[in-house]
């Protein structure tokens, strides 16, 4: 586990990220400077801002992440990985996506698993990273979280996630999630975790559970280890 006494390390566990929809220019070069200024593990962002981060970043140390199909989910399985190609096109380091949990909870098993196989081959043969979005806070049984856990492990996934940090069930990480998390994967993969982690003291109790990456736009103040925005993503 990172030393919490570090900021430097602290900083290399976070993806900071504005992911939102009236994003400006301005407001994301704003993101982009702070990306630079602590040196954070990347810049998590959206699709349509990858190529003007990837210039900005270029020869930082800092990369450049991103979302598919990211609040919704739904999209089609193809239409996913069609995203998958453009994002390397643009010139994404790697991205977060949530499989349909529509389907999981369908008892549509074969389709999420395999939803889950081909974006992760799309994703690796474009030399990136994927992290699943498994969305606990539609997937409220153990068992199903469980099960998807394992599914996105037996997939080949990069990391996984309990949630996106938005939508149904409430969001906020939790210690339990990250256990199940942690307790149904084997390496190299590893947990990421995203969703009301705006304090020092939430991150490092997550990454005592098992956690390795945060996603937040708490960054700075976490470096600080100041209380951040509670409404923050």
């Amino acid at each position: 586990m990172i030393n919490f006494n570090d900021p430097r390390q602290v900083a290399k566990a976070i993806q900071f990220t504005n992911v939102n929809a009236d994003l400006t220019r301005d407001e994301l070069l704003k993101h982009l400077d702070l990306c630079l200024q602590y040196q954070f593990d990347a810049a998590m962002i959206a699709p349509c801002w990858v190529a003007l981060a990837k210039d900005v970043l270029k020869g930082s140390g800092v990369r450049v992440a991103t979302t598919v199909n990211f609040p919704q989910a739904n999209d089609t399985t193809a239409m996913k990985v069609a995203l998958v190609r453009e994002l390397a096109r643009e010139g994404a380091d790697e991205f977060d996506f949530p499989p349909n949990p529509g389907f999981l909870l369908s008892g549509m098993e074969d389709r999420y698993f395999d939803e889950l196989k081909q974006v992760t081959a799309a994703a690796h043969d474009a030399g990136m990273k994927v992290k699943a979005m498994l969305e606990f806070g539609f997937i409220t049984t153990e068992a199903l979280k469980i099960k998807a856990t394992q599914y996105a492990y037996e997939a080949g996934i990069d990391w996984v996630k309990q949630s996106s940090g938005w939508g149904k069930g409430g969001c906020a990480a939790t210690v339990e999630d990250v256990r199940i998390l942690k307790n149904n994967i084997q390496a190299p993969c590893r947990v990421k975790v995203s969703g009301k982690v705006n304090t020092l003291e939430k991150m490092q109790a997550m990454f005592e559970a098992g956690a390795e990456l945060v996603g937040t736009s708490s960054g700075p103040e976490l470096v600080k280890g100041l209380a951040g925005d509670i409404a923050g993503y």
